[in-house]
């Protein structure tokens, strides 16, 4: 049985070869911000600032 998650974002980035460490460089996050986003606990504007980031960027999110 596959995971329920599997489609998520923090598997799918990984998937495509993006570590945590790389999102924070490319993104100018704390590590802690990127987990907060992945686990959905981030403030509401910020999450939706990084993954307009991450969608300009090119990531498949």
């Amino acid at each position: 049985m596959l995971s329920r998650q599997l489609d998520d974002l923090e598997p799918t980035l990984m998937r495509h070869g993006y570590r945590i460490k790389d999102l924070v460089e490319q993104f100018d996050a704390e590590p802690t911000e990127i987990n907060a986003l992945f686990h959905n606990m981030l403030d509401p504007a910020r999450p939706a600032e990084l993954r307009d980031r991450m969608l300009a960027a090119g990531l498949p999110i």
